[in-house]
């Protein structure tokens, strides 16, 4: 199959949008009887995959010309605008996607489609519950703090109403590696599981890339509305990890330091100055893998003047010493 032929078999009519098209403004006959529960003062669908409890993941397209009424999943699930838009009803606000475009919704997230058209092709990639923390946290160790936080919380939080959309105004890197994806799916040849995963981790940290350099272009839903907002908090340690302090990030957000530090620990599960650790070291890394500098040079650039505690910390988070750490990179 090449990029013609999946084109043109995801434009085909399924024989669920031919009985749509037949019927307008019909509903899928399946959902009389599926489980439903109530949210919130809404009757939710219930959508359930018991296949993924073999296989990590599934993918199929989106019936075009029907509306979906408020649902959930029992899995995370993501959405790729392949062609045309889609626009989904989430916490009472319309939000249109584009081609290109991609949401993540965790599987306590409610929210209804409105009805597309003949050129509106949607593609859902359902994913087991464990594929982030098992693929995607792994392969990400020395992205930023940011990036792990919000794989993190879509695998290891108690609460599951979280979601991510990322607006890639066509990214031709997203497009390319959804297509690589598609294409390895319909064609299910040897090894293509193993190499659409891989697909999937790549554009998984592409979208995260994307967000990083424009953050303000996507949307991030990390739990319940709060005055505060974790990611700018992040944002802040990240970008001034030398010398941040909370002192100074509690005036700035006008908030009282033992409640922003508490906030901080409840959010991550981990302090600030673990957070800022964390980010020090990541960037000792860069340092080493790409200057010349001394240990004691890096350690006194990320903002440790104390060589001994730098040389514990760095062990302890990559069980190898600075100097090993560049050595092995050199192989």
């Amino acid at each position: 199959m090449n990029k013609i032929e999946l084109d043109k078999l995801l434009h085909s009519h399924t024989e669920q949008e031919t009985y749509y098209l037949e019927h307008p403004n019909a509903l899928s006959p399946r959902y009389t009887s599926m489980k439903k529960t109530f949210i919130n003062g809404k009757e939710v669908l219930n959508f359930s995959l018991p296949k993924l409890m073999e296989q990590e993941i599934l993918i199929r397209k989106d019936s075009r010309y029907t509306f979906v009424p408020f649902y959930t999943h029992t899995n995370i699930n993501m959405n790729y605008i392949y062609s045309g838009e889609c626009t989904y009803l989430i916490d009472d606000t319309y939000i249109t996607l584009k081609k290109g475009d991609v949401c993540i919704f965790d599987k306590d997230v409610v929210r209804s489609k409105m009805k597309t058209g003949e050129n509106d092709i949607v593609i859902n990639i359902s994913i087991s519950n464990d594929f982030f923390s098992k693929g995607v946290i792994n392969n990400i160790g020395e992205q930023s703090i940011i990036a792990n936080f919000i794989v993190n919380a879509l695998s290891n939080y108690e609460k599951h109403n979280h979601y991510l959309i990322f607006r890639t105004n066509a990214s031709t890197k997203i497009i390319s590696l959804f297509e690589s994806i598609l294409l390895e799916y319909f064609q299910n040849e040897l090894y293509s599981k193993e190499i659409m995963n891989a697909y999937l981790n790549i554009t998984f940290m592409e979208l995260l890339r994307l967000y990083q350099m424009d953050p303000q272009n996507h949307y991030i839903q990390l739990s319940e509305q709060s005055p505060l907002n974790i990611i700018d908090i992040l944002h802040y340690i990240e970008n001034n990890y030398v010398d941040a302090s909370l002192i100074d990030l509690s005036k700035r957000l006008g908030y009282h330091p033992k409640y922003l530090s508490t906030y901080i620990h409840k959010k991550t599960g981990k302090t600030f100055k673990q957070i800022q650790l964390d980010q020090r070291l990541k960037t000792a890394c860069v340092f080493l893998m790409n200057t010349t500098q001394t240990i004691e040079e890096i350690a006194s650039s990320v903002g440790i003047n104390n060589l001994n505690f730098f040389y514990k910390k760095f062990r302890e988070v990559y069980q190898l010493s600075p100097n090993e750490f560049r050595l092995k990179q050199e192989y």
